[in-house]
């Protein structure tokens, strides 16, 4: 049997290395995007929380960040190979996000650009629309 010392999870778990980050950054920002516009949301509440990870969690399935995962790897020494991955949260709220959102008639601020289909999206038709693409655009 092997025990793990303390305090050094986050060098050698892969999810803790890499990802566990960036998806905490991609959360953040949908979260802040709510507060900040006084979205008629509670942030805090389960059901909230619950969808926010079901539709951050299906951007992240997104063959477009297929690397990743395999990154975090390399990362923790368990692999040779090094991959070049595409960071979700940069990929999908860039600085210049300009536009009009994907659906016909809708004016409303974007939020940001999906990871699968590369629609600028209002946070209507990501959330409340519940956006779950599975049509990749390279």
């Amino acid at each position: 049997m092997i025990t793990i010392p303390s305090k050094v999870t986050g060098d050698i778990q892969p999810l803790d290395r890499l990802f566990f980050r960036m998806y905490k950054d991609f959360f953040r920002k949908i979260s802040s995007f709510i507060i900040l516009h006084s979205l008629p949301l509670q942030v805090h509440h389960r059901d909230v929380i619950l969808k926010m990870h079901s539709v951050v969690y299906q951007q992240f399935q997104s063959p477009r960040f297929g690397d990743l995962v395999n990154q975090a790897w390399h990362l923790c020494g368990y692999t040779d190979e090094s991959f070049d991955y595409v960071n979700p949260t940069e990929f999908s709220f860039p600085k210049k996000l300009t536009g009009h959102c994907d659906h016909e008639n809708c004016d409303d601020r974007l939020l940001l650009k999906c990871g699968w289909c590369k629609a600028p999206l209002c946070f209507h038709h990501f959330y409340d629309q519940y956006h779950l693409c599975k049509i990749y655009l390279p």
